[in-house]
């Protein structure tokens, strides 16, 4: 039986789930929780498109000898898929080949790997001798590369024999066949590093030399599809090394999908972008995280309604793909969305047959996803989710036995405890339960001490509700410093929750208001990197105690991190507002004063400039009216010094043809007055205004006496 999601693994594959956990999801279903298959023809229910699915997983070198090219087209879309870990569709594809040419050896061998594949913790040995046994009994031919391969599985396989030999045994092969080199020898490499992988800490193998065999293959061919997706699995979870933006690039490149080895692989198979999404799970990548984790359930989806027929329910393959998801929203604090998972796992779990193994493993899930949702939401005072019920969540207790199960459940218990610090005790004794149940069984030590970090989280919180806060703080250093004994590097996303630094940052900031706690959360943050949470206690804890510029500028560059994660929220809050408010600040209280200084200072020298300008005008009409009174006077006075006497306005003609002048001494005119006064025709004095057109001079008669 195949060990089925992560709850079935041994302990010392904790690290290695986020292989075997999404791939797993593509045989439980079909094959009730093993790996054997049903014999199919052609390849089974995906026959009409397996060519374009081996296409779509790029091209690898791999000689073998057959005389029927469509049985070798079958081998390699069959071996190309089982290193990708879709073992299913290679089982087919080997059988298919194996059905076109009877003779072909390493068709029977690669089936006999499907059944023994250490990185997805895969070992039925025996079927795998009973296939492989199928070469000799046939005697069928085969050329010197392929009895290297032939003799590696054998001693993968070989009876009597501890796992841990065979392994080595079969790195040792593989060693062997690397440093040959020739075609096809980048297929052995690929193997030694998952298998250096599998073997990490033991016989001298490390997850670094796995990398170095992987940097190799990439140095000889560039884009080589396997090693940059076993480059980018082999990081999932490990700590950064000098290969950590290989596989980066590798996994963005992955995402765009425009160009590059994974062009081809956008849709086959699924599980290829679980690993990607565990990659920028471990560096705090969350909007990237959220959106392999989506591609990864449209994929399931897929597979299922076009790939299955719909035969199987796409809840099958959803569920893994469904909690990274779940995190990213949550870390986005996009808590509707969130929410919205959750429920549809919690449907899954009520349609689930009571007599399904399945049942456990959607039980384990959803106990997960609803303690996350309370947990990274309880010190937001969200009402929705603060008041969440989760005793109606905890059905039923689960198997501590079961890989993940223990987990599961404590963490439930956690919640359950924090929501109702009334409950916690009950909540501590069925954890103490389960500890028990895990004494004594090394394959369950980590789960065991990570349920023990939860009960000392629980009882320090109880502790600090009591009054007794050196005590509850103490309780959280021993649960930090058991998180960081913790053999792997816990980003599996099974495994975290509320980090021990940061819950002693939260407490610690309401024991004391004015104390440096940025201290705990950036612990916390060294191990789980990007955390909103801790990121926004850092930046409270600066705020709290700024008394230089640096803590000022320090207040700014922790609120704007928390922005850039939280700025698409679909939740109002006070944290989201508060936040808001930090990366834009309030106007100080005395620019108010300043603005109305300014608006009261332009108006006024605007209303002084039209007075001014009002008072020039004024001014010069003043002028212009005194110079015409004048004007009209000097006239008049003239008028009145000459003699001349008016005739009323309307009998004078109108016309302009005649116009008064002075007259000289030498004009002549018989009875005229003097000639110094005298006005005649056509000429007017130099100095007189020009009468007005109405006004006709020669109708004006001279005084008969001028002395």
């Amino acid at each position: 039986m195949v060990m089925l999601f992560c709850r079935y693994l041994p302990s010392s594959s904790i690290a290695k789930r986020f292989i075997v956990i999404p791939i797993t999801l593509l045989l439980a279903a079909q094959y009730g929780g093993t790996v054997t298959t049903t014999p199919t023809s052609g390849g089974g229910n995906i026959q009409h498109d397996w060519e374009e699915i081996s296409a779509r997983m790029g091209e690898i070198e791999f000689p073998v000898f057959t005389n029927v090219p469509e049985a070798n087209k079958r081998f390699m879309a069959g071996l190309k898929a089982q290193l990708y870990g879709w073992i299913e569709f290679a089982t087919d594809q080997f059988r298919a080949s194996q059905e076109l040419d009877p003779s072909f050896a390493m068709a029977y061998w690669g089936e006999a790997m499907s059944y023994t594949f250490a990185l997805l913790h895969i070992d039925q040995a025996e079927l795998s001798r009973a296939t492989l046994a199928k070469i000799s009994a046939k005697n069928l031919v085969t050329s010197n590369t392929e009895d290297q391969y032939i003799n590696a599985s054998i001693a993968l396989v070989k009876a009597n024999t501890t796992q841990d030999e065979r392994y080595r045994q079969f790195t040792v092969h593989l060693e062997r066949i690397t440093q040959n080199g020739g075609p096809g020898s980048d297929v052995a490499a690929i193997l030694l590093a998952s298998m250096m992988y599998e073997l990490d800490g033991k016989y001298g193998y490390s997850t670094e030399k796995a990398l170095d065999v992987l940097a190799n293959v990439l140095k000889k061919q560039k884009a080589h599809p396997l090693a940059l997706f076993y480059m980018i699995t082999l990081h999932a979870y490990a700590s950064p090394t000098k290969y950590t933006n290989v596989a980066l690039q590798a996994a963005d490149e992955m995402e765009t999908m425009k160009s590059g080895p994974y062009t081809g692989l956008y849709r086959y198979p699924p599980a290829l972008h679980i690993p990607r999404a565990y990659l920028y799970f471990t560096y705090g990548r969350w909007t990237n995280m959220t959106d392999a984790g989506n591609v990864a359930l449209n994929l399931h989806d897929n597979y299922v309604t076009f790939h299955k027929n719909g035969s199987h329910p796409s809840a099958l393959f959803r569920f893994h793909a469904s909690m990274t998801v779940h995190i990213g929203l949550l870390q986005r604090a996009k808590f509707s969305q969130a929410y919205s998972i959750l429920l549809q796992l919690k449907s899954t779990v009520n349609v689930t047959d009571g007599t399904s193994p399945l049942l456990s493993a959607y039980l384990g899930a959803y106990y997960t996803m609803a303690a996350r949702q309370y947990l990274e939401t309880r010190n937001y005072n969200i009402s929705r989710y603060k008041t969440m019920d989760l005793d109606e969540v905890y059905s039923t207790p689960l198997d501590p036995t079961g890989r993940g199960n223990a987990v599961s459940e404590a963490i439930l218990l956690l919640a359950r405890g924090l929501q109702q610090i009334n409950r916690a005790t009950m909540s501590k004794a069925r954890m103490e339960v389960i500890e028990g149940r895990l004494a004594n069984k090394p394959q369950f030590d980590q789960d065991r001490t990570i349920v023990e970090i939860f009960r000392l989280q629980l009882t320090a919180h109880q502790e600090y509700g009591y009054g007794d806060y050196t005590k509850a703080f103490d309780l959280l250093r021993q649960a930090a410093e058991k998180e960081g004994s913790l053999s792997t590097h816990i980003h599996d996303t099974t495994y975290l929750y509320i980090p021990s630094w940061e819950m002693y940052g939260d407490l610690y900031s309401k024991y004391d208001t004015q104390a440096h706690t940025e201290q705990f959360y950036l612990r916390a943050l060294k191990k789980y990197p990007g955390r909103t949470a801790s990121m926004l206690g850092v930046a409270r804890s600066y705020q709290r105690t700024m008394r230089t510029i640096t803590y000022g500028e320090n207040v700014r560059v922790w609120y704007n991190k928390v922005y850039n994660v939280w700025r698409h929220s679909d939740t109002e809050f006070a944290a989201l507002t508060e936040v808001e408010h930090a990366v834009t600040p309030d106007t100080p209280w005395w620019a108010k004063y300043v603005v109305i200084g300014a608006v009261v200072g332009v108006g006024a020298i605007f209303f002084l400039v039209i007075v001014i300008v009002a008072d020039k005008r004024r001014t010069k009409t003043d002028s212009i009216i005194t110079i015409s009174k004048r004007e009209i006077q000097e006239t008049k006075a003239m008028y009145l010094a000459s003699g001349v006497e008016k005739k009323p306005l309307g009998d004078r003609p109108h016309s302009l043809e005649m116009q008064p002048r002075p007259v000289s001494a030498t004009d002549s005119i018989p009875g005229a007055p003097s000639p110094t006064t005298q006005m005649v025709q056509g000429v007017a004095p130099a100095e007189y205004v020009v009468a007005p057109q109405d006004v006709i001079l020669d109708d004006i008669v001279a005084p008969t006496d001028q002395k």
